[in-house]
C-alpha cells in the first residue's frame, strides 16, 4: 500500500467531509520540478547583522491569537518544543544546508499554518545553538508581514527583481536576539514568475548559508497557489498543517500529492482534542498535534 493510500485510510477515520466544490488551481507536482540543493559552506562565515531592528509587539500577537491565554500557554510551549526538537534533530542528523530550510504550509486557507510558523519561530529563537529567520513566503496573503508590521518593507520579491541586491540587506532584526524577519516584498504582476525563478532559489540558498541559521518559510497554501509547490523544492523539511475535522480529506491527499513521495514531510494536526491527541493523525515521517485550546488562528 502506497503512502497516499495509507494516508487516505487514516483520513477516512477522521470523518472529514470533502468540500461541495473545489476552487483550487491546477498544480504541477513538486516532485517533478528540478532542484539543485545548496552546497555546504566552506570556511568561516559570520552571521550578518541586520541594519534595521524591530521591537516585537507581543500584545499585538496575543490580540491576533498568535499567543494563547496564560493558562494555555504552558501546554502550548511544551507541544511546540516537541515539534522544534524533532526539527532540530533532523538538522543535526542531516548536516546539510538544505535541512535548515523548513517550510510550513497547509492544503487550504484557515488551517493555522501562520499560527504554527510564528509559534515555532518564537520557540527556535530561544535556542543557544541556532537562530531563526522567519520568512513571509505567502504572497497573496502576507500574514507574517501583517502581524509584525513589516508588510510594506522590501523583501523576497524585491530581491528577486533586482539581481544585484543582497537579500541580507533586507533582513530585519528584532529585540529577540535569536529571531530575524524577512517580508514577502512588494507584490506585482510578475509575482508568480519571480517566486518560481532561479533567482528566488539562489536567494533562499544564500539566506540558508549563514551558519546555524534556520530559514523558516511561511508558505501560501499548496492548493491555492502554484508558488507554494516551488518553495517546497527548496526546503529540506516541510510541515503540512491540517485542521482536525475541518480540512477536507481530499484536500490533504491533493496537498501530499503536490509534495510528492519524498523525505522530510511531517504533519501537524491543529485543534485536536486531548482525547485524540495520541492517535488522531498520520504523517509520512511523523505527526504532531495541538490541543483544542491552541492553534485557533485562521491564518
Amino acid at each position: 500500500m502506497s503512502l497516499i493510500e495509507r494516508a487516505l485510510e487514516k483520513t477516512r477515520a477522521l470523518g472529514a467531509k470533502p468540500p461541495a466544490s473545489a476552487n483550487v488551481r491546477p498544480q504541477v507536482p513538486a516532485a517533478e520540478l528540478p532542484y539543485v540543493p545548496p552546497q555546504p559552506v566552506t570556511g568561516r562565515v559570520v552571521r550578518p547583522m541586520p541594519t534595521r531592528r524591530l521591537t516585537i509587539d507581543m500584545e499585538r500577537l496575543r490580540y491576533e491569537g498568535m499567543i494563547p491565554p496564560a493558562e494555555a500557554q504552558r501546554r502550548l510551549s511544551m507541544q511546540v518544543r516537541s515539534i522544534k526538537n524533532k526539527l532540530l534533530q533532523a538538522v543535526r542528523a542531516g548536516g546539510a544546508v538544505r535541512d535548515r530550510i523548513i517550510m510550513v504550509t497547509s492544503a487550504l486557507a484557515g488551517d493555522g499554518k501562520t499560527f504554527n510558523s510564528v509559534s515555532i519561530a518564537l520557540s527556535l529563537a530561544t535556542e543557544k545553538d541556532f537562530h531563526v529567520l522567519l520568512v513571509d513566503g505567502d504572497i497573496p496573503k502576507p500574514s507574517v508581514g501583517n502581524l509584525f508590521g513589516i508588510h510594506e518593507a522590501p523583501g523576497l520579491l524585491d530581491a528577486a527583481r533586482e539581481p544585484t541586491l543582497d537579500p541580507e540587506q533586507l533582513v530585519i532584526g528584532t529585540d529577540l536576539p535569536g529571531l530575524d524577519l524577512l517580508s514577502a516584498g512588494r507584490s506585482g504582476v510578475d509575482s508568480a514568475e519571480s517566486m518560481s525563478s532561479s533567482r528566488m532559489r539562489d536567494i533562499i540558498d544564500r539566506l540558508a548559508t549563514v551558519p546555524n541559521r534556520i530559514v523558516l518559510l511561511d508558505s501560501a497554501p499548496l492548493l491555492l497557489t502554484s508558488e507554494a509547490a516551488v518553495l517546497a523544492q527548496y526546503a529540506g523539511q516541510v510541515l503540512l498543517v491540517v485542521r482536525e475535522a475541518v480540512t477536507p480529506q481530499q484536500a490533504v491527499l491533493d496537498a501530499l500529492a503536490m509534495l510528492g513521495e519524498r523525505q522530510g514531510i511531517a504533519m501537524i494536526l491543529n485543534g485536536v482534542s486531548e482525547s485524540k491527541l495520541e492517535q488522531a493523525y498520520y504523517g509520512y515521517d511523523q505527526y504532531y498535534g495541538y490541543g483544542e485550546e491552541q492553534g485557533a488562528s485562521d491564518a
